[in-house]
């Protein structure tokens, strides 16, 4: 399970995101073998405030790592999906959504524009609701991640307006420069987000370091955001 935050639906169910090793079998004739072992990401829900867990569906599609989930709504009934985003392998983040709470999952799909260190990174998401007079989407999607591609440094923020948009994601900005690893998002009051993440000087695990932000809305269109 994790690492990263749980959310709860506005339905009331409690979601934790986690992955598992599935061992895929195969057919020796008519006598069924394990061949091979590979991650998926997947949910544990509760619909009775965390008393009792069950566990959702595989997410399928090609092997997916350390997740985090967040609901969003669509269209103009506001249609509700869990979406999933979650460490992959081959160089950028796999993407997944739930039309039923977390029960089932689509098959994943490449999200070319938000990249991972050949060795990939955990990554932390969560949605809310726009500034007013910032566009038709109810929702929003934040993102941190390392930017560089290559190692695990340069901790950025990405927003995406148009969340069902896989290529909908602006360019980062750079909360942290330099070695940085895992993080975790939150949502403060006031508009304001916090990041709680790895970082140092040599590498990514030196020290945890916390901060706060916020979008800027007077030139929300160049995705400008002002840390403290």
């Amino acid at each position: 399970v994790g690492p990263g935050h749980g959310v709860q639906l506005r339905s009331g169910r409690l979601v934790v995101p986690a992955y598992a090793y599935y061992i895929h079998g195969c057919l020796r004739g008519a006598v069924p073998l394990p061949c091979f072992t590979q991650q998926h990401a997947l949910v544990f829900y509760s619909d009775d405030g965390g008393r009792s867990w069950h566990k959702g569906g595989l997410v399928g599609g090609g092997r997916t790592g350390e997740c985090q989930v967040a609901e969003i709504c669509s269209g103009e009934t506001c249609k509700l999906w869990l979406y999933c985003n979650a460490r992959a392998p081959r160089r950028c983040r796999a993407v997944a959504f739930s039309s039923d709470r977390g029960l089932c999952f689509e098959r994943s799909a490449r999200c070319t524009a938000l990249g991972e260190p050949p060795r990939g990174c955990q990554g932390s998401v969560v949605s809310f609701a726009p500034p007013a007079g910032t566009g038709d989407a109810p929702t929003w999607l934040l993102y941190s991640h390392p930017t560089d591609r290559h190692r695990r440094r340069d901790l950025g923020i990405y927003l995406n307006p148009q969340p069902l948009d896989g290529a909908g994601w602006w360019h980062p900005w750079v909360l942290h420069p330099g070695p940085a690893g895992y993080s975790d998002l939150a949502i403060c009051p006031g508009g304001v987000f916090g990041c709680l993440f790895e970082c140092g000087t040599d590498s990514a695990c030196e020290q945890i370091a916390f901060c706060l932000f916020a979008l800027d809305t007077s030139v929300i269109g160049e995705q400008n955001l002002k840390s403290s």
